[in-house]
């Protein structure tokens, strides 16, 4: 559009004249612009959510970490380790960097994005020799700050799934119902996986019967898949209008 408009400028001065371009021309090409780049952020937090998980474990694997680890963020200690914070760096700067609907939209990713990097930042126990960004602080702190800051994250992408995402200012488009479907089919994956990593934690005999699948790891990673399957349909890459 201001490539047309531009043009049409250079053209008219050949003949003298001065063309009055809309500015509604302009404006609509600026909220095209920002439109895109919205729809690509949330295509690139979807994809990387969905791939976060078999990243770390084809990482993991091409790096001696035979069996599996316990968990994501397990990774942390592995060969693997920088890929895991380089990856959940990402995650929370893309989360930080969305600019929503509303303030609401804005203050809860600005929030799991933040606490994506406390999680990353702030490892938790692992069998290799400490090394983390803040050593002032005791094993055990670093434990319990990325613990917490795990499941204000996990909760949030609950949150948007299954309410922001549902959300619409404007008609409500047979398209637009069945993406609201997907979103609460992913919040409600996203809240059981929550509850189903409590109890496996909680309970010690059925982390240590279900270990050996390392089931912990994969309802972790159902929570990511859930949260990357609404953002690739809140970016359009599915069930477009």
């Amino acid at each position: 559009m201001v490539e047309w408009a531009s043009l049409l400028r250079s053209e008219s001065k050949k003949f003298g004249t001065r063309v009055q371009i809309p500015h509604s021309l302009y404006q609509d090409n600026y909220m095209n612009n920002i439109t895109i780049s919205d729809l690509t952020l949330r295509i690139a937090i979807g994809v990387l959510a969905l791939a976060l998980p078999l990243i770390l474990v084809l990482a993991g694997l091409f790096g001696g970490a035979i069996p599996m680890e316990q968990s994501i963020s397990q990774y942390y200690w592995s060969t693997a380790g920088d890929i895991f914070v380089g990856c959940l760096v990402a995650f929370g700067v893309f989360l930080i960097s969305y600019n929503g609907y509303d303030r609401k939209d804005r203050v809860i990713t600005f929030i799991a994005g933040l606490a994506m990097l406390i999680v990353a930042f702030f490892p938790c126990e692992g069998t290799a020799e400490p090394d983390y960004v803040f050593m002032f602080l005791p094993p055990q702190a670093n434990h319990i700050i990325h613990y917490g800051a795990a499941i204000v994250t996990f909760s949030l992408m609950g949150v948007m799934s299954m309410f922001q995402f549902t959300q619409t200012s404007g008609v409500m488009t047979e398209a637009k119902k069945k993406r609201n479907k997907i979103y609460r089919i992913c919040g409600y994956v996203i809240f059981g996986a929550i509850l189903g990593m409590a109890i496996i934690k909680l309970i010690p005999a059925i982390f240590i019967a279900t270990n050996v699948i390392r089931l912990f790891f994969w309802v972790e990673s159902s929570v990511l898949w859930a949260f990357g399957v609404s953002w690739l349909v809140k970016g359009e890459a599915l069930i477009k209008d």
